[in-house]
């Protein structure tokens, strides 16, 4: 396989039950007691209002140590929220959380005194996201799921063989196999420059997206996927895990860019102002089809046209990586094989 291989990977939804483990909390925990001695790795939180933030035990005997400023008996897990009660009065701008089987929801009052009025009355309740624990999960690259110095998952996802992490903050990522032993670590750490000058001035940047693509496809297997970002927060917009289905050879001279949804605005004297919003890929590539796998192009371009994955120019270069739909393509027929024009529109 090369890297410059043009490839589809159909994601694969990740469902409660793959869901083995995760660092990230997701339920209140139990509130923290200043008179309780705690064991290591006891985990326990701090409540204000609807927000819990949670912490974990770090060493034994741990008695009358305040989590928030106690780093070296507490470590910081994440924040979690209160879940939904028709019974409780919310103010305006307080957060629940609604989960459930196959539901994990974060939701915004939007409204003071706000009593007994149900999740689903958009007039009183803003669907915000989804949990900091499934975030990374949710298709929406721009929320993302974010700890204190690491984030590790567990999942059984089935009979794939990559895994496609977008919008990523960290130093480093790594994925392992149960089955086969397969482990692999890749820098996140970018400091691309072109002088000295910026070499010395300008800062790394811990952020990006990465591809597993050589991992051993086991059914049974449990894949372990972690981002470290030592001292700062990590975080992982998007975890995608499914398998790879190449189309031809990615030629040079793609093209990227981007999709911006902010909002310009000007005033009656000409003063412009910009609501900065999210934006989303563009790519067009142009992908030899080897003679005679014409047909099989076609059928695979149309089948997953208008679906949502995950498209790979060219593993070794970023920008050519994005979660997003096919927009335009055509296939040529040829005698030696010929370049088929294809555009992909990224997702925010």
């Amino acid at each position: 396989m090369s890297t410059a291989d043009f490839r589809m990977i159909r994601p694969v939804a990740i469902t409660d039950a793959m869901l083995v483990s995760s660092s990230v909390p997701e339920a209140l925990a139990q509130e923290y007691a200043p008179g309780t001695a705690y064991a290591l790795g006891a985990t326990v939180g701090v409540t204000t209002g609807t927000m819990q933030l949670v912490y974990q035990g770090l060493q034994a005997s741990n008695t009358g140590h305040a989590p928030a400023s106690s780093p070296t008996w507490w470590k910081p897990l994440g924040a979690v929220y209160a879940s939904y009660s028709a019974a409780a009065t919310y103010a305006l701008g307080d957060i629940v959380s609604s989960i459930s089987a196959g539901v994990h929801d974060l939701y915004e009052s939007q409204a003071a005194g706000n009593t007994g009025n149900p999740l689903t009355n958009d007039t009183k309740w803003l669907r915000r996201s989804a949990t900091n624990r499934w975030n990374l999960f949710d298709k929406a690259l721009n929320s993302q799921t974010v700890a204190p110095g690491s984030i590790s998952i567990a999942i059984i996802p089935g009979l794939v063989n990559t895994v496609t992490l977008l919008n990523v903050e960290g130093a480093q990522a790594t994925v392992s196999q149960s089955v086969s032993g397969y482990t692999s670590t890749k820098s996140l750490v970018r400091h691309d420059v072109l002088s000295w000058y910026d070499f010395f001035y300008e800062e790394p940047i811990r952020s990006g997206d990465v591809v597993f693509d050589d991992i051993p496809p086991y059914g049974a297997a449990t894949l372990t996927i972690t981002v470290d970002n030592a001292g700062l927060d990590a975080a992982i917009g998007g975890c995608f895990v499914g398998k790879s289905r190449t189309i031809g050879l990615t030629q040079w001279g793609l093209t990227g860019g981007t999709l911006s949804y902010s909002t310009p605005t000007t005033d009656k004297y000409g003063n412009t102002t910009v609501v900065k919003r999210a934006n989303a890929k563009r790519l067009n590539f142009e992908v030899r089809i080897p003679q005679g796998f014409e047909d099989e192009a076609f059928r695979l371009l149309t089948e997953y046209t208008d679906v949502e994955m995950v498209f790979i120019g060219c593993s070794d270069r970023s920008m050519t990586i994005t979660y997003g739909y096919l927009d335009q393509w055509q296939v040529p027929v040829s005698l030696n094989g010929a370049n088929a024009p294809i555009s992909i529109r990224g997702l925010t």
